[in-house]
């Protein structure tokens, strides 16, 4: 058979595959049933635009390096997809046979991030939903859609733009019931996180298209000597982010770590429902209304065209074929050394991670996509294509998985540089250990500790160093305060918050009141050290984050934002000065002071001070210096 052939014999089968799917009537009913709600993160690379010169101006000779890549936000996705249930023959986990609600974007964007913030819902609760199929003239539908993708193929044209597309949002929401909440799993709580991880290589090259095959380079020997600590390992590999970064408290060890593939995953497909009782009859449809966004119609379930999509009902495609394939793996040989390993790992009913590289040109916007939180018996992260900064997207994907939101520099979503979670574009092979708030969020690291306390002593919370009101109450200086770098021990900031009565719980708090994070970074030399990826921007600086959340993983809706670094902070010198909040009836809130005194390569020496008076000392007589300036009452020349 001549090469032509084989060609025109494949896209004849891809276009019956195509037409078999697009031939049944979509039902345009609701859904209804058990599901998991899924929120999911994207982001991807950009190039930026060149920098220009201001108008009637000529450019400099010598201007700034370019950055060549900066971060972009893609999209925060709210999914419902079937529930997972563990099969009690095998062990492994799979869809719950008995799920009627198919895999669907529900919210997009912000009205993703409140929907979930509103009803509370973390990866893997149980829920009951009713969902409306979506009918919108502005969004055509997947069927037609198709036709398109035919139509292409016939006249090789190019009709639309699908991979600049958004998911469209396919069911509306109609109503939602908690059954069950899942627990939290990923702060540490006093003993070591040790994960389970699967990669795996995926290949789309059933859609004989260019850059969809897994690339013959990436072999599951490169991806493991990236991942482990190996000699021929990068510095920034995947076991040295977590242990170094986490303090041993999260473990990757290579006895609970696989590489398999490439999985070959069908270009179009569906998956055929099971026998249920037979559907009501379908209503008439509405005047004027367009055909519905639901991949589900009479002959499918669910169907996917990885061609031209990069939504629920693909991405639960690559799931299901990545699955069939590992255990088809444990299968050939399960009482071998490789297949007792898989199976346990397989078999893991606590938050296995699973990673699918995808080929490089697949039809998806973002660059990487990971679950945020992890609480069900599998988690997932998606990275497009592997490139040399695979590992700092891995983890920034896999901190999702741990319930990390976005590092932020005021309206940057990414524009911390000092967290995996924000800008990594210049960290290089380096580590770039989480930020403050980022580290407290997870448990990895707390506030500072009593001084002569040793390091790392798992029994104490850092409750010496969480700063209230309460704190201030005889004198509104604290002074010589000392910051370990944090690289060097897990109690390594000051946490402040004077809007707060205290620590116990139920405590009073003034509204809007703000929690201040101080810490100190130091860039560590050592190729693999913590923070080797740290730039010279930061090193040796105190770092001030404004951060709102606190240690649960359904507290919703607060990311940390880095606010300045010092000594020499933006607008006064070797002090920071937070904005002022008015006190309430109660005595909270005021703005703090934060002086740097002295850094060196293991520590800072900063005093803070409670602002109570914003601007000019009006208590003359009451023995505290209330405007924070170093001058107290009479001494004070707002008091002559």
């Amino acid at each position: 058979m001549s090469l032509a052939t084989r060609r025109f014999g494949a896209a004849a089968a891809l276009l019956v595959a195509a037409c078999a799917i697009c031939a049944a009537p979509a039902w345009a009913e609701d859904a209804v049933g058990e599901a998991f709600p899924m929120t999911r993160s994207a982001f991807r690379w950009v190039r930026p635009p060149p920098a220009r010169p201001p108008p009637y101006r000529r450019a400099s000779p010598i201007g700034p390096t370019q950055t060549p890549y900066m971060h972009k936000i893609e999209y925060t996705e709210l999914q419902i997809v079937c529930p997972k249930v563990i099969d009690p023959v095998t062990g492994y986990p799979k869809n719950d046979p008995t799920c009627t609600v198919p895999s669907a974007t529900v919210a997009v964007g912000e009205e993703a991030l409140d929907t979930r913030k509103e009803l509370g819902l973390m990866n893997g609760d149980l829920v009951n939903v009713t969902l409306e199929e979506v009918d919108t003239e502005e969004n055509p539908s997947r069927r037609r859609l198709l036709s398109i993708i035919r139509e292409e193929q016939r006249t090789g044209r190019q009709l639309l733009k699908t991979t600049t597309q958004l998911p469209k949002v396919t069911y509306k929401l109609k109503s939602l019931k908690q059954l069950k909440k899942n627990s939290q799993k990923e702060i540490y709580a006093g003993k070591p996180i040790d994960l389970r991880t699967i990669v795996y290589i995926m290949d789309f090259s059933d859609c004989k298209l260019s850059g969809w095959s897994a690339p013959p380079a990436l072999t599951k020997e490169k991806i493991a000597a990236d991942m482990l600590r190996a000699a021929n390992a990068p510095s920034n590999n995947l076991a040295n982010y977590y242990g170094t970064c986490s303090y041993e408290k999260t473990l990757f060890s290579p006895d609970n770590f696989m590489v398999l593939g490439p999985v070959p995953v069908p270009c179009i497909g569906g998956v055929t429902p099971p026998p249920r009782p037979p559907r009501p009859p379908r209503p008439p449809p509405r005047a004027g209304a367009a055909t519905s966004l639901s991949r589900r119609n009479d002959t499918y379930d669910d169907w996917w065209d990885l061609s031209k999509f990069c939504t629920a009902s693909e991405q639960q495609a690559w799931e299901r074929a990545a699955e069939a394939y590992a255990q088809a793996e444990v299968a050939k040989d399960p009482n071998s050394a490789y297949g007792k390993k898989l199976q346990a790992i397989l078999t893991w009913k606590e938050r296995r991670r699973n990673i699918y590289v995808l080929p490089p040109s697949v039809k998806c916007s973002w660059s990487g996509y990971a679950d945020v939180t992890c609480t069900s018996a599998t988690c997932s992260a998606y990275v497009r294509g592997y490139s040399d900064n695979a590992m700092q997207v891995i983890m920034h994907e896999a901190m999702h998985n741990y319930g990390l939101e976005h590092a932020g520099r005021g309206t940057l979503e990414y524009g911390d540089a000092t967290d995996v979670m924000g800008d990594f574009n210049k960290a290089g092979k380096g580590l770039l250990c989480p930020n403050a708030p980022n580290m407290y969020r997870i448990g990895w690291a707390k506030p500072i500790n009593p001084p002569g306390t040793p390091p790392f002593i798992i029994e104490t919370t850092g409750a010496w160093g969480n700063l209230t009101a309460k704190n201030f109450t005889t004198n509104n200086w604290l002074r010589g305060l000392v910051i370990p770098a944090q690289g060097t021990r897990d109690d390594n900031m000051i946490v402040v918050n004077v809007g707060a009565e205290d620590n116990s719980p139920g405590a009073k708090k003034a509204t809007s009141a703000q929690s201040y994070y101080f810490s100190y970074r130091i860039k560590n030399n050592t190729a693999n050290g913590y923070d080797s990826g740290l730039t010279g921007d930061f090193n040796k600086k105190v770092l001030v984050h404004n951060y709102n959340g606190i240690q649960s993983e359904r507290v919703f809706g607060f990311k940390s934002n880095l606010l300045d670094s010092g000594p020499s902070f933006q607008r006064t010198g070797n002090a920071w000065i937070s904005p002022f909040l008015a006190l309430d009836a109660n005595g909270l809130g005021g703005g703090v002071r934060l002086e740097v005194k002295s850094t060196t390569d293991t520590q800072a020496v900063v005093d803070i001070c409670r602002i109570t008076e914003n601007g000019k000392e009006q208590s003359c007589s009451d023995g505290l210096d209330n405007d924070c300036d170093g001058r107290f009452d009479d001494e004070d020349p707002d008091c002559a």
